[in-house]
């Protein structure tokens, strides 16, 4: 099995994010660590298959205000601990807003 490659630092972080699929599903979950590449949310596996494509939703601080982030993701790997997601692109206001929370003190 080949290791996991990572370009970017995870943190672990407690933070609720929206998992939307197609137009019937749409379900609150807790993130148990998140990176600029993706995240490890706390779900059943059960809910999708690797290789789904999902919109993940982010309400992330920016200035002293909250923004909402849409960032199209797929899963990429479902065990026990959750479905790991990756993100896909997204705009430059979710990026910054990641940056500022993943590198923040």
């Amino acid at each position: 099995m080949k290791a996991e490659q990572r370009t970017s630092i995870r943190k672990k972080i407690s933070l609720n994010i929206v998992i939307n699929y197609d137009l019937a599903y749409s379900k609150r979950w807790k993130v148990r660590d998140l990176s600029l590449g993706g995240a490890m949310v706390e779900m059943r596996r059960d809910e999708f298959l690797p290789g789904t494509p999902v919109e993940a939703v982010l309400a992330l601080k920016e200035h002293g205000e909250y923004g909402l982030h849409r960032l199209p993701a797929e899963v990429v790997r479902t065990d026990r601990n959750g479905v790991a997601l990756r993100f896909r692109n997204y705009d430059d206001k979710a990026y910054t807003a990641l940056v500022n929370l993943l590198y923040s003190a």
